[in-house]
């Protein structure tokens, strides 16, 4: 007989491993799956939480394992659209095909996350010997089964409950502690006030002089809130200047034994001197109740006691007693799983929140028909920096409030611009901002929606001067660098806060492009690759561009040809683009005297143009050296 064992690796380091019951699907935390790493029964099989909601590259359904006759285990791609690799040959397993594996293997599901799939024996072992906690004197006991009333048998059976001062009271005080129970449930809603409330409860309702609820953590106790009955004082966990409190002396024997037998555990020494020398000498009486989740497991104990050195009641906890208390740990147990449902609810939400600020309506409409686009991939994307020219003048000038007041406005014009032409808003860096086309979702014509998204960050300037012209009288500006190529896309931020971008030198190349904007004094430089991508779409005519120089950046071996995105299609601007490619031609075909010739009439039509004073610079450098080999490519000394 066989068992199948699983390990989640990240990065090659070993996250979680369980051996889990089959048949069972695997998958990313989802609403009403329990915390990370936590097996759930659902009806014809379990569901295995492999990772928490937040690491989005891995699906909500990934994969299912089963066990066939033959003990072999058999792996099924669930996912509608991912294919998954398996073992170190990388065996593609598409959507809905299932493969048979009879020795140790691995499922994986990204470049980062890998499941191990073991077959492991089941051993005889022999169950350790109980604990004989009777004694001479029995002073631990489980809850009796008190009996229930028959179906069959009449309703008057209730009331013959209530009948008698006895029956009453214990027929009353039933009723009495349900109620109170679904007051705790009640509260369990965006606060921690049920904790207090069900504490609080069993206290006066059982008569027990400090009531606790214990929780479980890393296989250890942890008092998270108590209640003293004489002293009607409480104490909680997350209380101002609170960190930690001791367990209650002498609860170490009972919360063993509630931890073997997974039930409610009284103690009530039939002779004190039994337990003199040990913790529980001061007891005179003690109950716990388990918590459970849904998955059956221990999650905390509630957990009361009456001492010697106290004027208590000294009256036995009965069996009614203890199943109210057991009553009251439930509806704890039930308040937490509420609680915790909340939670996920509120992050499920503010996930969502945070794709709303950063996605166009029709990318996370794609998003949502396929959650998988955000798993971690590599992709052909653009990308566009975009940088406020101005920004350290005008905090000098005007202070922090007022500033704050214009790079917001500033920052979410520009963005409009980027959710307009359906791209990611990736991050905002002091006074710049980040942008990319093409992931999640496929965009086809990305370069091109990157350049037309440029060109409407540079039309919203001019009216941007003039609604902030009294706090920016030298014009403020801005420049803005494009580039296209391959990058790694995905969540680059953590799990605490999550940003969707890319990675890798393409954006290292946009970053540089758009500084390199300040040195040739134009707002808008595209690389190489994003104009061919842009001449290779459909539509070309409603850009244009200038080539302006081969460079090499700094610390860079390889150089790049960047080309000016124009922001104006006029007869002058075309003037202009066509008399200076026809010098920059004549320069790398080393004919300097025409170049220098059609540069110097240039800049007496357009003598305000940066690129054609650096050019004519260079040409009339290169005949004055009278050097046979022209260096061409622009070395930049600064990023």
């Amino acid at each position: 007989m066989f068992q199948t064992k699983i390990t989640v690796l990240e990065d090659g380091q070993e996250k979680w491993s369980a051996i889990i019951p089959t048949p069972a699907e695997l998958g990313r935390q989802r609403v009403g799956d329990s915390e990370a790493f936590q097996i759930d029964k659902r009806a014809s099989h379990y569901r295995v939480t492999i990772a928490s909601s937040d690491v989005l590259e891995i699906p909500r359904e990934a994969i299912q394992l089963d066990t066939d006759h033959d003990g072999a285990i058999v792996v099924r791609n669930i996912h509608e659209r991912l294919t998954f690799l398996i073992g170190e040959t990388s065996v593609p397993l598409p959507p809905g095909q299932q493969m048979r594996l009879t020795e140790d293997s691995f499922v994986v599901l990204t470049r980062r996350y890998f499941v191990h799939i073991q077959r492991v024996a089941i051993a005889a072992v022999d169950p350790p010997p109980r604990p004989n906690d009777s004694g001479n004197h029995e002073s631990l006991r489980t809850m009796q089964s008190l009996p229930l009333i028959d179906d069959d048998e009449p309703s008057s059976q209730m009331g013959n409950l209530l009948r008698g001062s006895e029956d009453e009271r214990s027929g009353r005080l039933a009723v009495t502690m349900v109620k109170r129970a679904l007051e705790v449930v009640q509260k369990a809603a965006g606060s921690d006030e049920f904790f207090q409330a069900a504490i609080q409860s069993a206290a006066e309702m059982v008569q027990l002089d400090h009531t606790y609820i214990l929780l479980r953590q890393d296989d250890h106790w942890v008092v998270r809130s108590t209640y003293s009955r004489k002293q009607d004082a409480t104490w909680r966990h997350d209380d101002e200047g609170a960190s930690s409190k001791s367990l209650p002396e002498g609860s170490g024997r009972l919360l063993d034994r509630l931890m073997r037998d997974r039930q409610t555990i009284v103690f009530e020494p039939d002779n004190y001197l039994m337990s003199m020398g040990s913790s529980m000498m001061l007891l005179d009486r003690a109950v716990a109740a388990p918590m459970f989740n849904s998955q059956g497991q221990i999650i905390g104990a509630l957990y009361g006691d009456r001492r010697l050195d106290i004027d208590s009641p000294d009256a036995p906890i009965g069996d009614l007693e203890a199943a109210l208390i057991e009553v009251m740990a439930a509806a704890v147990a039930s308040g937490i799983a509420r609680q915790k449902e909340e939670h996920e609810r509120r992050r499920e939400a503010d996930l969502r929140a945070a794709m709303n600020q950063f996605f166009s309506p029709e990318v996370l409409a794609s998003l949502h028909a396929n959650e998988g686009l955000l798993a971690g991939r590599d992709a052909n994307v653009t990308v566009l920096f975009c940088d406020i020219r101005g920004f350290s003048a005008v905090s000098e000038r005007v202070g922090p409030q007022r500033t704050i007041e214009w790079i917001n406005d500033i920052l979410t014009e520009l963005s409009e611009c980027v959710l307009a032409t359906d791209g990611v808003l990736v991050d905002y860096i002091g006074d710049e901002l980040m942008a990319m086309w093409g992931a999640p979702a496929d965009q086809p014509q990305h370069a091109e929606l990157a350049c037309h998204a440029g060109l409407a960050m540079l039309q919203k300037i001019e009216p941007l001067r003039q609604r902030w012209k009294e706090i920016t009288p030298d014009r403020f500006g801005i420049g803005i660098g494009i580039n296209t190529g391959e990058a790694r896309v995905g969540n680059t931020g953590s799990r605490v806060k999550f940003k969707y971008g890319p990675l890798g030198n393409t954006v290292n190349i946009a970053s540089r492009v758009q500084g390199m904007t300040k040195q040739f004094g134009v707002t808008a430089l595209v690389t190489q690759s994003t104009f061919d991508a842009v001449q290779r779409s459909r539509d070309t005519k409603v850009i244009t561009f200038r080539q302006i120089a081969d460079v090499r950046p700094l610390g860079v071996q390889s150089h790049l040809r960047i080309h000016e995105l124009a922001s104006e299609s006029t007869p002058r601007w075309h003037d202009l683009r066509d008399r200076y490619e026809e010098a920059l031609q004549n320069f790398h075909g080393k004919d300097l005297i025409r170049a220098a010739r059609v540069l110097v009439s240039l800049m007496d039509t357009h003598p305000e143009d940066v690129p054609s004073t650096m050019l004519l610079q260079r040409v009339v450098n290169a005949i004055v050296s009278g050097e046979q080999t022209i260096e061409t490519v622009l070395q930049l000394d600064s990023k």
